[in-house]
């Protein structure tokens, strides 16, 4: 009978916990303790009352904000078919991203806008920001196809037009939909990225005043870098969260700041998050974190209350290990009431004496650990009246470092700039230490002590070397404690200077003592080596930059011609020509080529500094040919079609690079492998790497 009764006691507390971790806290619920220790409980004067507010340290999942689900996905689910700009009737799909093993019935729905300019793009751009969502328990519509133009900017009020009633015909099979799937047609979010979030916003702001029975259901709208509103913001748009990059080229981020202050002229709850130092790249591999969380975070407390009293100034902060912060407390906290104040904080988190009624001090420890953590703020203990909303506190190094490396011309060497920044709010005194691969692909060191450097501040170093790999910085305080322990991993190619040119036809075997290099990351659902691989050469002379790659594809399909040239097999290459000091230069090259299914050659020119010209006037000798499942590129490309000055053609040029090979096996581009980043995920020359003439 014991051993019975430890069976039946085990079972209930692993339903006990199946059930905190599923349980929906929406509807202005009180947050679970779920048994977390109380640690301190501070006790705050005022002239009208005594408020207590008690600390708990310990986290426990919550609905929409922890991914505790897997996900399913139905795909190419017909949702309408239109009449596109040439008359052909056109299907319109969305991909379905569901939690699987949640039983809720009522899932809040998110409709996933793609970008692409309104020229291209498809329902696959999103599918890590779809499975994030869903793991969490959201219903997602991931990248909805809605119709595209050719020149869509000819007539914009007619391609916009045009993609409001598709994205209203996605509302409507919502709600056709929404017992079969389990959606909650009545809390939707809009949302995308680029022409996907500026579709979004300007859907919304169109049509609540124009028919507001068409969005009544939509409670907030998630912007990536969208740019500007073709009308007025209207002050009954719901809670907006505007995302982007403080480097965005293509849109630039002042465009948002903007939109931030109508907002906040109208009274529009909105956040907006910043990407700093970064371009037209939500999926950047700095913030695809943050960003989720944040916007999680942000869903979550616009989902439980449309009280502007009751949201929090921002949803989503960043904070340096070892700090302390505020979080300023919404109107409705700050009134005098008997109930208590409850605060969730992480294990290790102090709750500080409070200076000042309207806001609680948070103290991050000091340590290694870094990311994103949740800090919950509830008041009142009876679930049916409770407030409470949620902060993501994305922790980071004390310390930012950025490399840059440049070619020495007195010394005839490369070496490497590392840039330190301050990012805590306490002055750093201490050491840092960089480990890295040299140019003779060796192990190297470098050390320095930095004294006093404040917030915001940067101190240059100078590595006497180039440094390259995965790099390691670590930083210590002035007692010796290890700080911090940052990685990144940049690759930098020592280009050989050919005594003859490199003949163009086709076959690799004379690169072999050249520049190799692996196109190794992957943005694909990848099925191994003999499902897409690739490997690539380079080398320089007087009048040419020559590239080689050998693509292992199984199946090799290339219908498009022209500027669609990427949507099939094919390779597209980002070059920039560095400034003399080895800086980023703001304009570059993306170039590709192909060869067509018939046998034929193509080649397009899409990004070009001024002077220089775009589509396929471009004067290129290549070849493409295919073996088996081999298909081998060979460029020579005249430095004259890359620099307006061949006098910079010498020994220590510096260029920027970045290689893409898209995969397309017959039923549209599957995604692509590349070595560096910059041009598949947006289009963005800091993400390059770096190459060096050598003789």
């Amino acid at each position: 009978m014991k051993r019975r009764l430890i069976y039946v006691l085990t079972i209930l507390v692993i339903v006990l916990c199946s059930w905190l971790l599923l349980h929906n806290r929406e509807n202005k619920s009180a947050l679970e303790k779920g048994g977390k220790e109380v640690t301190n409980v501070i006790t705050t004067d005022s002239s009208t009352s005594a408020a207590k507010v008690t600390v708990n340290n310990g986290q426990i999942p919550v609905q929409y904000l922890t991914p505790a689900y897997k996900v399913t996905v139905k795909g190419d689910t017909l949702y309408a078919s239109k009449k596109n700009e040439t008359d052909a009737v056109e299907p319109l799909k969305l991909d379905l991203y569901e939690p699987y093993g949640d039983n809720n019935k009522k899932r809040p729905v998110f409709i996933f806008i793609h970008g692409g300019g309104y020229t291209e793009g498809n329902k696959n751009d999103a599918a890590d920001f779809s499975t994030g969502l869903a793991k969490r328990g959201y219903a997602v519509l991931s990248s909805v196809d809605y119709r595209l133009k050719k020149d869509p900017f000819t007539n914009f009020s007619h391609t916009l037009n045009d993609a409001y009633e598709d994205i209203t015909d996605v509302i409507k099979w919502i709600n056709d939909n929404a017992e079969i799937y389990g959606m909650d047609a009545s809390r939707i979010v809009i949302g995308g990225d680029s022409a996907g979030g500026h579709l979004a916003i300007n859907f919304v702001n169109q049509y609540v005043s124009q028919d507001p029975s068409i969005i009544k259901s939509v409670f907030s709208i998630v912007d990536i870098y969208g740019g500007d509103l073709t009308k007025s913001a209207d002050s009954k748009l719901p809670p907006v969260l505007i995302i982007h990059g403080t480097i965005d080229k293509l849109v630039p981020y002042q465009q948002s700041v903007e939109l931030a202050e109508q907002l906040k002229e109208k009274g529009v709850y909105h956040n907006l998050l910043t990407m700093e130092g970064v371009g037209h790249d939500y999926k950047n591999d700095k913030y695809i974190d943050e960003i989720m969380e944040t916007t999680t975070h942000f869903l979550w407390n616009v989902m439980n209350s449309s009280d502007l009293a009751e949201l929090p100034e921002n949803s989503g902060i960043s904070i340096a290990s070892g700090d302390a912060f505020d979080i300023k407390l919404p109107g409705a906290y700050r009134i005098p009431a008997k109930e208590s104040m409850n605060i969730d904080l992480p294990e290790g988190w102090i709750l500080r004496e409070q200076e000042e009624e309207d806001r609680l001090r948070i103290q991050v420890p000091e340590g290694l650990v870094r990311g994103n953590d949740t800090l919950f703020v509830s008041r009142g203990e009876d679930p049916k009246t409770a407030m409470s909303f949620a902060v993501n506190v994305n922790v980071i190094d004390p310390l930012m470092v950025k490399y840059e490396t440049f070619y020495d011309e007195a010394a005839k060497e490369i070496k490497t700039h590392m840039d330190v920044t301050n990012q805590s709010t306490n002055n750093f005194n201490g050491s840092v230490e960089a480990d890295y691969d040299t140019e003779r692909s060796t192990q190297g060191t470098y050390n320095a002590t930095v004294e006093n450097l404040e917030l915001g501040k940067s101190v240059r170093l100078e590595i006497p070397e180039l440094a390259r790999g995965q790099r390691t910085l670590k930083s210590y305080n002035d007692i010796g404690n290890l700080l911090q322990t940052t990685l990144d991993s940049f690759n930098a190619l020592l280009l050989p200077k050919l005594s003859k040119p490199v003949e163009i036809d086709g076959n690799l075997t004379d690169w072999s003592d050249l520049a190799r290099f692996d196109v190794k990351d992957i943005k694909i659902n990848w099925r191994g080596k003999q499902d897409i691989s690739a490997t690539g050469s380079l080398a320089w002379d007087e009048d040419n930059l020559y590239l080689g790659v050998e693509v292992i594809d199984d199946k090799h399909e290339q219908s498009a011609s022209g500027d669609a040239i990427w949507s099939g097999d094919s390779i597209q290459i980002g070059i920039g020509i560095a400034n003399l000091d080895g800086t980023v230069p703001s304009e570059y090259h993306e170039l590709g080529v192909a060869r067509g299914n018939a046998g034929n050659l193509l080649k397009w020119r899409w990004l070009t500094p001024m002077g220089f010209n775009i589509n396929d006037a471009l004067e290129l000798k290549y070849a493409v040919s295919r073996s088996d499942s081999t298909t081998s590129y060979e460029l020579a490309i005249p430095w004259r079609e890359l620099s307006h000055d061949i006098t910079q053609v010498k020994q220590g040029m510096k260029l920027k690079f970045s290689l893409l090979v898209n995969d397309n096996d017959g039923e549209g581009r599957r995604g692509w492998l590349e070595y560096n980043s910059g041009i598949g995920s947006s289009k963005d020359v800091n993400a390059f790497g770096d190459l060096y003439l050598m003789d």
